[in-house]
């Protein structure tokens, strides 16, 4: 694998001169200063990869742009309606201008209106440390008492109401506060931010979409940009679903087995990928992991590697250290390995997949300083060692 960190622009609190001392040769970023859609001009994009190229790692190596994420789907694109023509023609441009600056592997996602979810940035651990944690009850508390959303109490059931309701009426509102922050986006890669009033509205334009509706829209644009994909040798990777449930009544696109086989189907070419993200496909306790890796390895083009606690009994979970949790870590890794020693005797482009350690605990005095929700330096760096360990041993 290649080893790989999530950075967030110029200002990020982890600096490139810190990301370059950790043991990665590799940068995943994104041009987030471009207005939301817009084209991503040849001179930006250049600006950005000199400027992380000007980084030195070894004697004659130096930090390179390796993946973008993402690269972001407008949701008139997603809805297909609005000004989504003029949006796909700024995506094709961005995607020519990114394949002339040599940048080939790019993320992506199709979830409607949000990007992950979770419902506290800072769950405190037993031992100190904080973490990211999805709390369903909170979601519905949030849906039906803060944001009064139209259509939520036909998306609960009467006992979660009431549960709800309850836990409504006991939040203070520092607690209230922190609920809204992480739910207005308030998670890094987030499109934007909302308003209460602007959220609410926008959830009303999806009312109508279906599920079957967003993945014919994704089909279609798929289809759309495929020329220039094969024409520059692009890898376009779609992100699963984070958490793979519907969230405020909004459809997934890629949670399990069948969404995969689906995305798959459209163009049968492994150009057409997947970044396989181990937290958010292990949400869905049904998803065996190592499986889906072994039956769609070749169209794995990036990894995410963290691991989750599922909480019994219920839909929520939290982050957990990479190598502790509910997922099996080493299994996992040996079927990307097994996959990479596969690629030895293809002609598959990718020979060394691109990894990054996803999310990490906020840990030491990381605490103490200004960090981004699930992108602490200290715990992600610990989480890549931890990684590091079990790839040397299998190998």
């Amino acid at each position: 694998m290649e080893y790989t960190f999530r950075w967030f622009g110029p200002n990020d609190p982890s600096s490139l001169n810190d990301i370059r001392q950790i043991g990665v040769s590799g940068i995943v970023t994104s041009l987030a200063n471009v207005k939301y859609g817009e084209k991503w001009t040849d001179d930006l994009i250049n600006k950005r990869k000199k400027y992380i190229g000007s980084f030195k790692i070894d004697k004659s190596k130096f930090l390179k742009w390796s993946v973008v994420e993402s690269l972001p789907v407008h949701n008139d694109i997603k809805k297909r309606s609005g000004n989504y023509r003029y949006f796909i023609d700024q995506y094709k441009d961005s995607l020519v201008n990114l394949a002339k600056n040599n940048i080939k592997n790019i993320c992506y996602n199709f979830m409607p209106l949000i990007d992950w979810v979770r419902t506290d940035l800072n769950f405190e651990l037993p031992n100190g440390s904080q973490a990211l944690k999805y709390n369903h009850l909170h979601v519905c508390a949030f849906e039906n008492f803060i944001l009064k959303s139209k259509n939520a109490k036909l998306r609960y059931s009467s006992k979660q109401i009431f549960e709800a309701r309850k836990l409504f009426n006991s939040m203070n509102s520092r607690e209230l506060s922190k609920l809204k922050m992480a739910l207005l986006g308030g998670l890094a890669a987030n499109d934007r931010k909302y308003s209460l009033r602007d959220l609410n509205y926008e959830i009303d334009q999806f009312a109508e979409l279906k599920h079957s509706d967003l993945r014919n829209n994704l089909k279609k644009f798929i289809n759309e940009i495929y020329p220039i994909i094969k024409k520059y040798k692009l890898n376009y990777n779609i992100h699963p679903d984070d958490p793979p449930y519907d969230v405020y009544g909004l459809p997934r696109i890629l949670s399990n087995e069948k969404d995969i086989d689906y995305l798959i189907k459209i163009k049968n070419d492994n150009q057409i990928g997947l970044t396989f993200c181990s937290g958010s496909l292990g949400v869905n306790k049904n998803n065996n992991l190592p499986k889906i890796i072994n039956k769609y390895g070749p169209y794995i083009n990036f990894i995410h590697l963290r691991n989750i606690k599922h909480v019994p009994k219920s839909l929520d979970f939290y982050e957990d250290d990479h190598l502790e949790g509910s997922l099996d870590m080493v299994k996992i890794v040996k079927s990307i390995i097994l996959e990479e020693n596969n690629r030895k005797k293809t002609n598959h482009p990718i020979k060394n997949i691109p990894m990054r350690p996803d999310h990490g605990h906020t840990i030491l005095h990381d605490k103490n300083s200004k960090t981004i929700p699930g992108y602490s330096l200290l715990g992600r760096m610990k989480g890549l060692d931890q990684l590091k360990g079990v790839i040397k041993t299998i190998n």
